[in-house]
C-alpha cells in the first residue's frame, strides 16, 4: 500500500487500536501522543510504525511533528485524530483552568491538527480525515459539561470543515461513539462513577469496526454513530424532554 497515515492519541485505547490496524493493513503509520511510553508499546507490535511525541494543543509542536512525519514517511494521505481529554466536574465549581485545558486539547487540538494537515490533502485533491467526536457532543449530561462543550465544538467544526471540503477530493468522517471501555473511560469511572449512570461502555473494537466500515464506504455520512449512539441522538432530536428526564434520573455525580 505504501500510504502514510497519522494517528493522534495512539498511545492507548482506540487510537492505539486504529494505529495498529492501519499498520497491519500496510500503511506507514505515524503514531502521535504525549505518552512516550504508551507509544513505544503501540509500536512494539507494529514494525512499520514510527512514534512522535506531541501535545496537540501546542500549535508549534504540531507543525514541527507534521513536518517531520512528511520528511520521514512522505505525504500524509490518511488522518485519524483520536487524541482527547476528559475531566469530571460540576458546572458551578469546576476550575476554569481545567475547562480551558479540556477545550485546548479536544477542540483547539482538532483545529491545530486539521489546519496543519488538511490543506496539503486539499491541494493534492485526495485524502481521508477521521475526527473522533463523541455522542457527548450531542447530548450533555451532569458532571461532564466541560467535556461535552468541547465535543459540541468539535461537532460544529467538523460540519463546517466538511462543507468547505466539498468537491476537493478530501473525505471527512466525524465519529461519535457513546461511552467506550478504554483506559479513557476507566479514568472517568475512577473520578466519579456516578457520571456514567450505572452503564458500561461498548467494546472499542465495535467503534473501530464502524469507523473502518464508514471509511470504506464512499457514501458514508459525515457523522457516524456506533452502537447505541444513534438512538440517543435521535431521542435528543425528537424526544428531548423525555431524554432529559431519563438522564437526570440515571446520572448522579457525587462531586
Amino acid at each position: 500500500m505504501n500510504k502514510t497515515a497519522l494517528v493522534t492519541g495512539a498511545a492507548s485505547g482506540m487510537g492505539r487500536m486504529v494505529a495498529q490496524r492501519l499498520a497491519a493493513a500496510g500503511y506507514r503509520v505515524a503514531a502521535v501522543d504525549v505518552n512516550e511510553t504508551g507509544l513505544a508499546e503501540t509500536a512494539r507490535r507494529s514494525p512499520n510504525t514510527t512514534t512522535y511525541t506531541c501535545d496537540v494543543s501546542d500549535r508549534e509542536a504540531v507543525e514541527a511533528v507534521v513536518e517531520k512525519v512528511r520528511a520521514d514517511l512522505g505525504p500524509i494521505e490518511h488522518l485519524v485524530h483520536a487524541a482527547g481529554l476528559c475531566r469530571v466536574g460540576s458546572t458551578l465549581s469546576q476550575d476554569v483552568s481545567e475547562l480551558r485545558r479540556i477545550m485546548d486539547i479536544n477542540y483547539i487540538g482538532t483545529v491545530n491538527i486539521c489546519q496543519t494537515i488538511v490543506p496539503a490533502m486539499r491541494d493534492a485533491g485526495a485524502g481521508m480525515v477521521v475526527l473522533f467526536a463523541s455522542v457527548a457532543g450531542w447530548l450533555p449530561s451532569p458532571g461532564l459539561a466541560a467535556y461535552s462543550a468541547s465535543k459540541f465544538a468539535v461537532v460544529c467544526y467538523a460540519e463546517a470543515l466538511s462543507l468547505e471540503l466539498q468537491g476537493t477530493g478530501v473525505r471527512l468522517i466525524a465519529l461519535c461513539p457513546p461511552h467506550v471501555e478504554t483506559p479513557f473511560l476507566d479514568g472517568v469511572r475512577a473520578a466519579d462513577p456516578g457520571v456514567l449512570g450505572g452503564t458500561n461502555g461498548v467494546a472499542p473494537e465495535k467503534v473501530v469496526d464502524a469507523m473502518e466500515k464508514a471509511v470504506a464506504d464512499p457514501k458514508a455520512p459525515l457523522f457516524v454513530f456506533p452502537g447505541p449512539a444513534r438512538p440517543l441522538v435521535l431521542a435528543r432530536r425528537f424526544m428531548p424532554n423525555l431524554l432529559r428526564k431519563q438522564v437526570a434520573k440515571m446520572v448522579k455525580p457525587t462531586g
